[in-house]
């Protein structure tokens, strides 16, 4: 039993110190956008997915809504993100992207997608491909 939980401990470590280090890649990249990694989180997930509700967003990101609240203000300050209430209920707010915003997200996707490519190339196709089916396994 004592080994179980030993390897458990060392996954841990291992997938903290690897996310830990695609999160420092992905703040330097996006300071040189001029956007935090929060920022860049929403901006990515409002291409991908159009108009989404506030609270969609903080449970994608896995963050309150407080913190969605305050990035969504900061991103609506630099004109990349508009609010739009919902019709069907008013408390409901849903995040879209200006066209700025959809001008900035594909100015940075390139790039990111080259760095983040990068950091998994030690990792054969079929390893990153086991490697996603893996996490996705943790998820659930």
């Amino acid at each position: 039993m004592a080994d179980k939980k030993q390897t458990a401990l060392d996954l841990w470590e291992k997938l903290s110190k690897a996310y830990d280090k695609v999160r420092r890649v992905q703040s330097k990249q996006m300071f040189e956008y001029k956007l935090t990694t929060p920022q860049f989180g929403v901006l990515d997930i409002l291409n991908k997915t159009g108009p989404v509700p506030l609270k969609k967003i903080s449970e994608e990101m896995m963050v309150t809504g407080a913190n969605i609240t305050c990035v969504v203000d900061n991103l609506e300050k630099e004109g990349f993100v508009k609010r739009i209430p919902s019709k069907e209920d008013r408390r409901v707010i849903h995040a879209d992207l200006t066209t700025p915003g959809r001008a900035k997200v594909e100015s940075i996707l390139p790039a990111y997608a080259e760095s983040m490519a990068s950091l998994v190339s030690s990792l054969s196709d079929a390893e990153q491909k086991e490697l996603i089916r893996l996490l996705n396994k943790l998820q659930q």
